[in-house]
């Protein structure tokens, strides 16, 4: 029999790597304020995400400022799945690794599904800054940096670009050119295409789906820009009195150790196909934070 037969496929194992590898299939997710609990949720259901103000000093014979936060509410209106089906003949039939194949294709859905989400926020209606740079080198880093620093907003900076921009900015050897000699032997722009550490900005990603109104190619933010709340849902049981309804699978919350993200992890076989379900089933709501640590990158033609 196949290593992948229907008696040896760990389905819940697939869920279990699949949510690992969400925030390393896009890291850019990483780089965003996150609200994330192992409690389910209603959809529609609001939850408060608080952003850290930093206190002002005071004369030592004053009394101490409170320290503050802003509340962002966060609204999780978008439930969600992503979902993978094994045929019984796939099952049976394969020597394939079909825990890694499934897992990866799984993950980078849920991501693309989240990113895109909090990329829609970038517009000139959540964010009015703007830098406008008709050909983006090394100095138009610079000039997003140094509108940072006059807001007086600090933290760790990240530029998400489209392609054309990112090649552009990979190109120009001010931007790669002493990026060598702070990695790790081996690591190389000009060899992976990966920009760290540049003009003050930790990473630099490359992501096709910016959105492309009022032409932007690039938004440049902290993690107070944007929030992302994330919650797996209710089990469904929990409506009815206990064991009065039968749950046709497994039903069941993980949560990824390193990130706290946590879904409900479904499992079901269709009795007359013998076809293996499982789906991972999540909440989430997105919303602006600090308008003030966001700047929209536009082009603008001469």
């Amino acid at each position: 029999m196949a290593d992948n037969s229907l008696g040896t496929l760990n389905s819940a194992l697939i869920l279990q790597t699949a949510l690992k590898l969400v925030f390393t299939q896009r890291p850019l997710l990483s780089s965003i304020s996150k609200n994330l609990d192992t409690m389910g949720a209603l959809q529609n259901q609001t939850v408060i995400t608080r952003l850290k103000s930093v206190p002002e000093a005071v004369d030592a014979n004053d009394p101490a400022p409170a320290f503050d936060t802003t509340d962002v509410p966060v609204t999780l209106n978008k439930s969600r799945k992503v979902h993978a089906r094994f045929t019984a003949a796939q099952l049976n039939s394969t020597n394939r690794n079909l825990i890694q194949e499934a897992a990866e294709p799984l993950a980078r859905s849920m991501a693309n599904d989240i990113i895109d989400s909090v990329a829609a926020l970038w517009t000139t209606t959540n964010f009015t800054n703007e830098t406008v740079s008709n050909a983006p080198d090394y100095a138009t880093l610079v000039a997003l940096r140094q509108k940072f620093i006059e807001r007086g907003v600090h933290g760790t900076r990240y530029l998400a670009v489209n392609p054309a921009t990112y090649s552009a900015l990979l190109e120009d050897p001010r931007c790669n050119r002493f990026y060598k000699s702070f990695q790790p032997p081996g690591t190389d722009p000009i060899e992976d295409g990966e920009l760290n550490q540049v003009a003050g900005f930790a990473r630099i990603f490359e992501y096709p789906a910016i959105p492309s109104a009022a032409h932007m190619t690039g938004f440049a933010f902290t993690d107070e820009a944007t929030v992302l709340a994330v919650r797996p849902p209710l089990d469904p049981r929990e409506a009815f009195p206990a064991g009065s309804v039968p749950f046709p699978g497994t039903f069941e919350i993980i949560t990824d150790e390193t990130t706290g993200l946590s879904v409900a992890a479904v499992e079901w076989i269709e009795p007359d196909t013998l076809a293996v379900n499982v789906a991972m089933r999540y909440i989430y709501g997105v919303a602006k934070g600090n308008t003030a640590a966001g700047q929209r990158l536009v082009y603008q033609a001469n």
